[in-house]
């Protein structure tokens, strides 16, 4: 199980969660955020997308959000973590592990 984080140009938001969709990887959480870079002189609007997948499909996520990024003139705005998820929790229906991704 992985945790992906992209930070993403808020314009490029529909077209990652359009990205996601047609992978079949259908539940994120998109947040609203702020960037704060020194070298740019202040602080700009970012948008969150949090993606918990199970390993197989961990690639087509990845795939998915990189082809957003070569396709949009904001390429360079779009940033991407993979984290290692310990447990997944459903607590509505007590299911853990994979199934609960």
């Amino acid at each position: 199980m992985r945790f992906i984080i992209a930070v993403v140009d808020p314009a490029q938001v529909d077209a990652v969660r359009q990205a996601l969709v047609s992978v079949h990887v259908t539940r994120f959480t998109i947040c609203d955020g702020h960037s704060y870079d020194s070298s740019l002189v202040g602080v700009s609007q970012q948008a969150v997308i949090e993606i918990a997948v199970n390993d197989d499909f961990l690639a087509a996520a990845v795939e998915a959000i990189e082809e957003v990024q070569m396709l949009d003139h904001l390429r360079e705005s779009i940033r991407l973590w993979v984290l290692p998820i310990e447990e997944a929790v459903q607590i509505y229906r007590e299911v853990r592990g994979p199934e609960a991704v």
